[in-house]
């Protein structure tokens, strides 16, 4: 099974804008999320009247999500989370899979759509309370995508080592100006 869905196909086109997901994989329980926005300020002064914005600028975003799994409960999305041992263990190994592909994925939640995020780190721990289902925190990290554009100013180079200077001829020069420029030269 591929965890790269479709967002677009039926039935998850319908709900990936409105219930908590990550990357169109829909778990039984989103139970806490800490959404962080930082904004890199300059530790140096600034100038009276410069523009601020030259001298913050916004990091990465960050989300971490606890997710809860139930072997018990069923899918929200048919077909979501089986052929595995079970729900939880499905759910963990899907999202061990999206972190290994290294492939930006949309998450949405109650407070925000963030595009481009990759899964950082997984912690899950295993214990007699988990036994048959899966309580995993997922921590993502924007990519920050620049949009470049090359455009041409001109088709003729800006530097050239064929450049016309027109005809040159030797300039005659005035023997009294060079006693001029010696003696100025041996400080005299």
């Amino acid at each position: 099974m591929n965890p790269i869905l479709d967002l677009t196909a039926k039935p998850i086109s319908s709900l990936v804008y409105l219930k908590t997901n990550i990357g169109g994989w829909f778990f039984d329980a989103f139970l806490r999320s800490t959404h962080t926005s930082r904004l890199n300020i300059t530790q140096h002064p600034v100038q009276t009247g410069a523009a601020l914005t030259d001298h913050a600028f916004l990091q990465p975003k960050e989300l971490s999500m606890e997710i809860g799994m139930s072997d018990a409960a069923t899918s929200l999305v048919p077909g979501q989370f089986t052929g595995g041992w079970s729900r939880s263990v499905q759910a963990f190994k899907v999202l061990t899979e999206l972190q290994a592909l290294r492939v930006p994925l949309q998450v949405h939640s109650r407070l925000g759509l963030y595009q481009n995020m990759l899964i950082e780190e997984i912690s899950a721990p295993d214990d007699y309370t988990t036994l048959y289902g899966l309580r995993c925190t997922v921590m993502l990290r924007e990519i920050m995508v620049a949009q470049v554009r090359t455009v041409k100013v001109s088709a003729k180079p800006a530097v050239t080592d064929q450049a016309n200077r027109g005809k040159q001829e030797p300039q005659s020069v005035n023997v009294s100006n060079l006693e001029q420029i010696r003696r100025k030269m041996s400080g005299g």
